[in-house]
């Protein structure tokens, strides 16, 4: 009731004749308005309205500005009907040609627009009812130009927020735009442009298709006028910017056009030059595959105009060498002396720098045959005398250098030049015009310049080493600068400067030391801290500069270097009131100078650490300190750190029980690193305090803390042997407890032996062999263990024997091969572990009766026994290749007839084979006796041929032409089972780095990947398995291909009906797909393909066939939602065309229930794929203007944000904000 009776005071305040009392009383009115629980009754919501209309017209340019500002908040506060008594008021003062209402027009369309922006999807349908109708009545009234524009401007918002609303006045408002497409005036022309794309991006198929050809027609009359040219060429470009791939199908009759155009304007008619470029940006930007079949001649059209500057000669020889100072200096004056304020011409070369970078950034695969001109072209127009062009030019350029250094490996194994290379050798071209530019006046031209360098060190180091000369006066000005905004230059020239002196060799810079050194020292005492930060790391790189080694000299003339650096660093270092980016810097910096030069400031040193422990006691600047400290400690000028090593030991001990992880890795490896190097100088009751803090550490909850944590015992083990009690009392009964976790492995397993390997060595009474065998033998048989535990305990079982000798080995080999005999089946697993891990490093030759044990337990009742043993045969055998593995051949052969037999002693081989390398190889008799073998065995049970096909390609790796000619024959053969294992084989050979094999992987490719149209389903498998691999580890084997690859899987995502049997059990009938497999591999194939490829993936067809699999089985269904989450971030503008389409399998998915009663396995299984749709959802979601596709938002509102559906989806929001904030913490 008091809201209502202050409503009605203010109203009639309103009503005032005072211009103060009116302005008072609609401020208030806004107040009110903007409080939350606002509610008013129908009566004072009308007069409300009709008061906020009145408002509007008011004399007082301030108070209908208030009355615009209320009007969007009464918006939300209001009935349909009243908002849409409002817009047509609105609308009708919009369109009003005469009399006193015509002054009311620009508050009326403000208001409107207003209106428009401030309704919610509620209320859309209601707002465009009387709006839309309207609108196109403005649209069609002629003579007014006044009136056009502002409907025009209204329409192009309306359709912009609920275009998807108004699919009933479509067809009208195309017909009614398309002729204000000639218009004489200028912002008619704009203003229907744009409101002409936002209208195509919400038309169907059929209208979209009408007005392109429409557009094109016109395009395409013989005697275009200039005006009509340039309107059409904006407007196709604005549509196909809105579409994306939509207009692509239209691309092969415009891009010719497009371009004829640009070739053909009249002289001076550079705003169609800039029209045309600024059309193909878009059609290679947004429609990338249908644009490629002309992307050459969109390249070179970019090329020409480039270098379009029709009004200016420039007569410079750029082969010339540098001319003086003086020459250069007037040069710029000439330069400045020009001026065309008509000259429009940089707009063109602006537009052909754009289309250029667009077409680097979506055609990479084509960087080998466009970086020879786009680079020579671009380094030319470093001289570009527009300043709006050249830092396009040197984003472009930018762009270049950047494709080039992410796809490198693109080209790996593809044979010919590598544009890398082409790059290195340009390096001389773009310093020497880099260089002049860097004399130029602009800041922002040099702050391009250093953009471009520090892209180029980047990407290939040290390519700068023979050039620093020349770069120095502009660094070292740049440095100096004393303009206003000096920051803004001097932070890009200081982050060059790091990334170059990281990457060149340091005797490179060290000439320069007497010049450059005062101009870096100088910025870390500016007052700005960003500046003052980037001073400091480059002056941290210098230290690196006037010393790259503590072993050298410090050159001679650098100890008045040294002395400035520490005097600059040390005043950050002792400051207080400072950013705390600039204390970081400043603890790190001085850490690097006492680390390299501590021996050249002794004196200093006392006070530079006290300062450093005051720091690490900060709880701001702890963690650095951490670091400093862990730094000094590690250098090998054996410093003197007496004065704090006790308090620092101290203060690290008491952080490993802190919260913060990050602290306590850095604390436990300082830690170590300090006892590595100043255990003698540590109190026994320090390093007590310290061993206790870290043997709860030792655990299975944080593996990373755990490795640090038996790496520090180890050191100290190895430092102080006299503390071998200490660590066995408190941290060995841990160690025990890690070794029996399943979860260990990594640093911290190779810790672990590495602790065990050092107690042994320690000769302790109370950590002796024995008792450590003892122990462990004691974990591993404990039946709680599991066979990963028991494998490493079996890994700390073989270090122990090799650090403790021949002797102790051959009791403990005896003591295991009685063990292996037993009728324990727990010990023996363990026996039979341990036998395997310590043949790999000891020849076991000697024990006669191996052989026979490990045979006899290949036969075992258990077949976890049979797989240990089997592991253990390969072990021992790459201990003593000549004996073991002539007999793992032989058995291979006797069992040919018992395939179980079979695979066991196919896994010992696998052992031998994958443990090879280039010092132990086999003779070529036994590799081809080994390559015959494995060829035999093709034609046993599954398990066996994915052996072999493992064996065979690691042998490729070893042998690639012996053994790449054989797999080349065997594909060929009639037995399906002999095509699907070469075809297996070379997936194995596809390793993560450069390998010699991928010269001939390059040949061999196409004929195996043909093998995805094979006959046999389980070859087709293992053909798309070998394109998901190549694609993710060598793109450079198969990006040639896949034009006529991607059409054979596509084919095997389809449901193949012949492959679909059906089983009788009995009571019922039970259906068997067979192909579910085969389509779920070619599903996450394309998952792959999306991620590296998808420059080559024509989308409108990956899409076709990613909807069928989300209306595919439920195995099927899941990575394809991953696909489309994928998908919804790589290219939102494809799935957003296809959003009315590819909404439907997900509601079936969500909507579908459960029949029957089903069991728990069902419920969980179904939950499962909810959760991974509506994952899918929200990635798609979160594409700009999704709710411009009315299905998709529609859904949204009656399946997903309602009931309980709406509770799932939005903790998959939260999960997935969680996720992303803890990975942004992970990464700082």
């Amino acid at each position: 009731m008091s809201s209502v009776v202050a409503m009605n005071a203010i109203l009639e305040k309103i009503a005032s004749k005072d211009k103060d009392f009116r302005y008072m009383a609609t401020s208030d009115l806004q107040g009110e308005l903007a409080k939350d629980n606002f509610r008013t009754d129908g009566e004072t919501e009308k007069k409300l309205c009709h008061v906020i209309l009145q408002q509007l017209d008011d004399i007082s340019g301030d108070i209908s500005g208030l009355a615009v500002k209320c009007l969007g908040l009464l918006v939300h506060k209001i009935t349909d009907n009243r908002l849409q008594d409002i817009a047509e008021s609105l609308c009708q003062r919009l369109t009003s040609v005469s009399g006193k209402k015509a002054q009311q027009r620009d508050i009326a369309s403000i208001g409107l627009k207003t209106v428009i922006a401030e309704a919610s999807g509620n209320q859309a349908q209601a707002l465009v009812t009387i709006t839309a109708p309207l609108l196109v009545d403005g649209l069609s009234k002629p003579g007014n130009m006044d009136v056009l524009s502002e409907s025009l401007d209204i329409t192009g918002d309306l359709l912009a927020r609920f275009g998807n609303v108004m699919s009933g006045y479509h067809s009208q408002l195309r017909v009614a735009l398309l002729p204000h497409l000639e218009e004489t005036r200028p912002i008619v022309r704009k203003r229907a442009i744009q409101c002409m794309a936002s209208l195509a991006l919400h038309l169907s198929g059929e209208q979209l298709d009408e007005v392109n050809k429409t557009l094109i027609a016109q395009l395409q009359q013989r005697n275009i006028k200039p005006d009509a040219a340039r309107t059409y060429v904006q407007t196709i470009g604005a549509v196909s910017r809105s579409i994306g791939y939509r207009f692509g199908k239209h691309l092969p009759a415009v891009i010719p056009l497009v371009i004829k155009f640009s070739h053909d304007a009249a002289e001076g008619d550079d705003e169609l030059r800039e029209h045309c470029l600024q059309a193909l940006e878009a059609f290679v930007q947004h429609s990338p595959h249908e644009a490629r079949p002309s992307v050459r001649d969109v390249f070179d059209t970019a090329l020409q105009f480039l270098n379009y500057d029709p009004n200016y000669a420039d007569t410079m020889d750029e082969d010339e060498e540098e001319e003086d100072d003086q020459m250069e200096d007037d040069d710029d004056l000439s330069d400045e002396e020009y001026s065309d304020d008509e000259d429009v011409s940089w707009k063109v070369r602006r537009a052909a720098a754009k289309c250029l970078q667009a077409i680097i950034e979506s055609y990479p695969d084509l960087l080998r045959d466009i970086y020879p001109k786009a680079a020579t072209a671009l380094i030319a127009r470093f001289k570009e005398r527009e300043e709006n062009v050249k830092s396009d030019i040197f984003q472009t350029f930018i762009e270049l250098v950047k494709q080039l250094g992410s796809t490198v490996n693109r080209f790996e194994g593809s044979g010919g030049s590598k544009p890398i290379d082409q790059l290195r050798s340009d390096v001389p071209s773009v310093i020497k015009a880099a260089v002049r530019q860097l004399k130029e006046k602009s800041v922002r031209t040099k702050q391009g310049v250093f953009a471009a360098l520090q892209e180029l060190v980047t990407v290939v180091p040290d390519s700068i080493a023979t050039h620093t000369a020349q770069m120095m006066p502009g660094i070292q000005a740049a440095l100096t600068d004393k303009s206003q905004n000096s920051s803004n230059l001097k932070i890009p020239a200081l982050t060059f400067l790091r990334t170059a002196l990281e990457s060149t060799d340091p005797s490179v810079w060290q000439k320069h030391l007497p010049v450059l050194s005062p101009a870096v020292f100088a910025t870390v005492g500016e007052r700005y801290y960003k500046v003052t930060a980037q001073g400091l790391r480059v002056a941290e790189r210098l230290i690196f500069v006037i010393r790259p080694s503590t072993q050298s000299q410090i050159p001679g003339g650098s100890s008045d270097v040294v002395n400035s650096l520490y005097k600059c660093v040390m005043s950050r270092l002792m400051a207080q009131d400072q950013d705390q980016e600039v204390k970081d810097c400043a603890i790190s910096c001085m850490a690097a100078a006492v680390s390299q030069l501590g021996d050249v400031i002794t004196p200093q040193l006392p006070q530079v650490l006290q300062v450093l422990l005051e720091r690490l006691r900060n709880e701001i600047t702890r963690l650095t300190a951490v670091k400093a400290f862990a730094s000094i400690a590690q250098s090998p000028l054996s410093l003197n750190l007496s004065p704090v090593l006790e308090p620092l030991l101290a203060e690290l001990t008491s952080f490993l029980r802190k919260a913060n992880r990050v602290l306590r890795q850095a604390s436990l490896s300082a830690l170590e690193v300090l006892i590595a190097g100043h255990g003698s100088n540590i109190q026994p009751g320090t390093l007590k305090a310290a061993v206790d803090e870290v043997a709860p550490l030792v655990n299975d909850t944080d593996l990373l803390i755990a490795a640090l944590s038996l790496t520090f015992c180890t050191t100290l083990l190895q430092r102080q042997p006299q503390q071998s009690a200490l660590v066995t009392d408190r941290v060995l009964p841990a160690a025990m407890t890690l070794s029996k976790s399943p979860l260990l492995q990594g640093s911290a397993l190779h810790s672990l032996q590495i602790f065990f390997q050092t107690l042994v060595a320690s000769k302790a009474k109370s950590a002796s062999f024995e008792a450590l065998l003892a122990a462990l033998l004691a974990a591993g048989h404990d039946s709680q263990v599991g066979k990963t535990a028991q494998h490493n305990i079996a890994q700390c079982i073989a270090v122990l024997c090799t650090a403790a000798g021949p002797n102790q080995t051959s009791n403990t080999v005896k003591a295991l091969l009685s063990a292996v005999q037993g009728s324990d089946e727990t010990a023996s697993r363990l026996a039979l572990f341990s036998l395997g891990e310590i043949g790999r490093c000891t020849d076991l030759s000697k024990f006669k009766q191996l052989q026979s044990v490990l045979t006899s337990s290949l036969d075992s009742s258990s077949e976890d026994v049979k797989a240990v043993a089997s592991q253990a045969l390969g072990g021992v055998a790459i201990g003593n290749l000549s004996t073991y593995l002539p007999f793992i051949l032989r058995q291979i052969q006797n069992q040919a007839e018992n395939p179980k037999q079979q695979y066991l002693l196919l896994r010992a081989l696998n052992e031998v084979i994958t443990s090879l390398t280039g010092d132990a190889t086999l003779p070529d008799r036994q590799q081809d006796e080994v390559l015959q073998l494995l060829f035999s065995s093709c034609e046993t049970e599954e398990e066996c041929r994915n052996v072999v096909a493992e064996c065979l390609g690691h042998l490729a790796l070893l042998y690639p032409s012996k053994t790449l000619l054989l797999v080349q024959q065997q594909s060929q053969v009639q037995s399906e089972h002999m095509r699907t294992v070469v075809v297996m084989a070379m997936k194995f050979t596809l390793v993560d780095s450069p390998h010699p094999v991928d010269a001939h992987l390059h040949q061999l490719m196409p004929s195996m990947l043909s093998h995805m149209q094979d006959q046999d389903r389980h070859v087709r498998k293992a053909a798309v398995q070998l394109l998901s691999t190549a694609a993710h580890n060598k793109p450079g084997l198969i990006l040639d291909h896949l034009p006529s690859v991607l059409p054979l899987l596509y084919q095997q995502t389809t449901l193949n009906p012949a492959l679909v049997r059906e089983v009788d059990l009995g009571p019922f009938k039970h259906k068997i797909d067979d192909g579910l497999e085969l389509r779920k591999a070619a599903f996450e194939c394309m998952d792959v393909l999306l991620e590296r490829c998808k420059d080559r993936i024509n989308m409108p067809e990956f899409i076709t066939h990613l909807e069928q699999g989300l209306q595919d089985h439920y195995d099927v269904k899941m990575p394809c939602h991953l696909l489309l989450a994928k998908l919804a971030a790589a290219a939102p503008g494809p799935v957003l065309t296809s959003l009315d389409r590819l909404f439907l399998p997900l509601e079936k998915t969500l909507t579908t229930r459960l029949r029957g009663e089903p069991v728990k396995q069902e419920v969980d299984r179904n939950e499962d794929m909810v959760r991974s749709c509506l994952r899918a959802i929200e990635a798609v979601n979160r594409i700009p203007n999704v709710n411009s596709c009315a299905p998709f938002k529609q859904f949204m509102s009656r399946t997903v944000l309602t009931g309980a559906m709406a509770t799932k989806y939005n903790m998959i929001k939260e999960e997935r904000a969680e996720a992303e904030g803890t990975e942004s913490m992970d990464m700082s």
